[in-house]
């Protein structure tokens, strides 16, 4: 786990100083923007990190891409579509690095991204936008890995849209408990 924190950090550090370039958050009005412009600053990089680690895989002509998915799931090779299948055999099979990777990974990497939105966003704050979002980019990402020879597992998907959810639910008490928070949102 800890070869994906420094990757992850690694890249954040490659992408700061574009980002900074690119949104000049200094160069805002008022101390409220400047500081909703930083915490935007830490979901957008996040998610870029995210994205980089996760669709990491083979790239090449689309059509040999599509070709190459289409027997992937002919196949069924590294790819899962039983649900609970992988997460039983890593309980079954316990390693507490594998677990650490394969399950709190998979959990952990996406509370940001449910905590972000609604904390960044005010349309987003709804329990059917919180389910949606959670939903939406891990399924892009599970997609994306079929195309580009990654592993494709439905309990991934599952385990991320739950991540999702904790972030979600953790950012909506989070501002019961600190309601100027909500100066961040637009």
């Amino acid at each position: 786990m800890l070869y994906y924190m420094i990757r992850f950090f690694i890249i954040l550090i490659i992408l700061l100083p574009f980002y900074l370039l690119f949104r000049k958050p200094w160069k805002r009005n008022s101390k409220k923007e400047v500081k909703r412009e930083y915490a935007l600053c830490v979901f957008v990089l996040f998610t870029l990190g995210l994205l980089v680690l996760a669709l990491e895989g083979e790239y090449q002509n689309p059509s040999l891409m599509v070709q190459s998915a289409r027997e992937r799931l002919r196949s069924g090779y590294a790819v899962n579509l039983v649900p609970f299948y992988s997460i039983r055999g890593f309980f079954r099979h316990f390693q507490v690095s594998v677990f650490m990777v394969n399950i709190v990974g998979n959990i952990v990497m996406f509370i940001p991204w449910g905590f972000g939105l609604p904390l960044l966003w005010k349309k987003r704050r709804s329990v059917f936008s919180a389910v949606l979002f959670s939903a939406m980019l891990p399924l892009f990402i599970e997609s994306t890995q079929l195309f580009i020879r990654r592993s494709v597992d439905v309990d991934d998907l599952i385990l991320n849209f739950a991540g999702g959810m904790i972030g979600a639910a953790c950012c909506f008490l989070f501002r019961k408990k600190v309601p100027c928070i909500d100066t961040l949102a637009r």
